[in-house]
């Protein structure tokens, strides 16, 4: 069977929705017990429910991956609670702070929280997890970044500046680890509507964006959002968090042992490097 994760267990950080909770549902598909770790405690707590209604073991746990005790007493929870984690999604993102879709600038507060977030929340959990990984020899811990991170974006700088640090913190984190049986890779997503990126929209449509100008015919958000696909996009649609959770499911599995310290791009072709 293809990406078979039976047996196994995985942390997913930001797993309450959107692309978290996509890659949570995949990997229970495959067979993994899931811990469900996100902020929203209630919706993390809802998304491990769905799973366990649908046979699979999943637990919620609440974190905020900004906060070093916190993430690390989401790991022990975890731990306890499944017996083992084999794979860490770290996925837990923001644009920026509270109130950037409503704004045209960019604050020192959207570096400070998507530099914190992005980057050091993938450090946190990351160093939180190492040590029972290191322990047994074994483990897998996959980044979510996103094509922003190979691209520049006038619109989101904070966003795109933080996600390149994570391509970089993979191959660096992949290169210390490797000796201890612990596989690092990093996936990029491209566009995929999620509630993150309905604000992105809505943010374009509302004062436009320095990037993508073609805005005329959109009549909504979700207007631009699918015309920006079709411009930019070579297979001409968008990304599901289904099609992420497949590639996590890959790099987690056995199948992927020797592969370390890789960047794949699921985006339908946009970038192609």
């Amino acid at each position: 069977m293809f990406a078979d994760l039976s047996g196994t267990a995985a942390l997913v950080t930001g797993g309450a929705s959107g692309i978290g909770r996509g890659v949570s549902e995949v990997l229970a598909a495959r067979g993994a017990a899931v811990a469900v770790c996100d902020m929203d405690e209630e919706g993390a707590e809802r998304a491990a429910a769905a799973m366990e209604a649908g046979g699979a073991r999943a637990v919620a746990v609440a974190a905020d991956v900004t906060d070093r005790p916190s993430i690390a007493a989401a790991v022990s929870s975890a731990i306890e609670e499944l017996g083992r984690v084999d794979t860490l999604v770290n996925n837990a993102g923001v644009v920026g702070a509270p109130g950037w879709a409503e704004r045209e600038e960019v604050t020192a507060a959207d570096w400070d929280l998507a530099l914190g977030v992005n980057l050091r929340g993938t450090v946190n959990a990351t160093e939180a997890l190492e040590p029972h990984m290191t322990s047994r020899g074994s483990g897998s811990i996959i980044n979510i970044a996103s094509i922003a991170g190979r691209l520049g974006n006038p619109d989101r700088p904070a966003y795109n500046a933080s996600k390149a640090a994570v391509i970089s913190y993979t191959r660096s984190a992949a290169l210390r680890l490797a000796p201890r049986g612990v596989t690092v890779n990093c996936i990029c997503p491209g566009m995929i509507w999620t509630p993150m990126w309905e604000r992105i929209a809505s943010r374009q449509f509302e004062h436009g964006s320095r990037v993508f100008a073609d805005e005329a015919g959109a009549s909504d958000p979700r207007g631009l959002f699918d015309r920006m696909i079709e411009a930019t996009t070579p297979l001409g649609r968008p990304q599901t968090p289904q099609d992420v959770g497949n590639a996590v499911a890959f790099l987690a599995s056995a199948q992927a042992r020797n592969i370390t310290g890789q960047s794949l791009n699921v985006d339908g072709g946009r970038v192609m490097s």
